[in-house]
């Protein structure tokens, strides 16, 4: 048995500006395959089975006249969909049963204790040295990033790591959803080891990461991620809220500073240092 492959088909052209999703979800709640690549600051719908052309050419009258049934945009939830989430990001979602896993670690051993003491012995008088940050170690100082003292704790980071991990693998790839979980890892800790010294723990360095690279790209690039834009700022201003507070009244939030203000800077930096991805899954 043979498969016919066949090739991409031009499907339509349109402003960069335009808001496509509509349309885009009609074509993943029936499972047909589409690419959206940006191409001479247009945005070009490629379908992958020329078979699907009439069929979309229907949807896509419908859209542009306003009149797309917003009712079958959603499909039905199945187990099948779960599996498809996993497969189109699979990265990101299994990430999030090792932090469980570490999670329920850390109630049935106390071996974890470990982790907390990462240069000690160095701080605070080797704060400002470089090689005291190579003398702890790049494992050492990323390691924390898996800590989590509390459901409410982990439950938050998994909620933000579901929403942007995803999107962030999905449009920009694996290997930019590596960089971001590494760097601002290492980066924010090391900015709160700084800060703060050591006995710190938690993702949320990683979090602000990706929330600051995915706020950037998608204005920048206009890739669509689906995260408002104005998140990222509402953000930094509750951070500095906590950060006003914690001055005023010591341990008040309880909130890893060093390692919210690293990652963010992280996430930024590296968004404006990644070359664009042309393509755009809109999911």
């Amino acid at each position: 048995m043979t498969i016919e492959a066949t090739e991409p088909v031009l499907a339509l052209v349109a402003d960069q500006r335009l808001d496509l999703s509509p349309l885009t979800q009609r074509l993943w709640a029936n499972k047909i395959p589409h690419r959206v690549v940006m191409q001479d600051d247009k945005q070009c719908l490629y379908l992958a089975d020329a078979r699907d052309q009439e069929q979309v050419k229907t949807w896509l009258d419908e859209w542009q006249q306003g009149e797309l049934d917003q009712q079958d945009l959603v499909p039905e939830v199945r187990s099948g969909n779960w599996l498809l989430k996993l497969a189109e990001a699979p990265l990101a979602l299994l990430c999030i049963p090792l932090f469980l896993a570490v999670f329920g670690w850390m109630h049935l051993s106390s071996d974890w204790n470990n982790w907390l003491l990462l240069g000690a012995e160095l701080w605070p008088e080797q704060r400002f040295s470089l090689t005291a940050y190579v003398d702890i170690g790049l494992w050492p100082l990323w390691r924390p990033t898996l800590l989590h003292f509390s459901f409410l704790h982990i439950l938050m980071n998994m909620f933000w790591w579901w929403i942007l991990a995803r999107r962030l693998e999905m449009i920009d790839g694996k290997l930019a959803l590596l960089l971001v979980i590494i760097a601002g890892g290492l980066l924010g800790n090391a900015a709160q080891w700084w800060y703060a010294g050591p006995g710190f723990g938690g993702a949320s360095g990683v979090t602000l990461a990706m929330l600051a690279w995915v706020t950037s790209r998608q204005k920048r690039f206009h890739l669509n991620y689906q995260v408002p834009p104005a998140l990222l700022s509402v953000m930094v201003a509750w951070l500095l809220l906590t950060l006003l507070g914690d001055t005023v009244v010591p341990g008040l939030s309880g909130t890893a500073h060093g390692a919210h203000f690293g990652g963010l800077l992280t996430g930024l930096l590296l968004a404006q240092l990644w070359p664009a991805n042309k393509k755009i899954d809109e999911n």
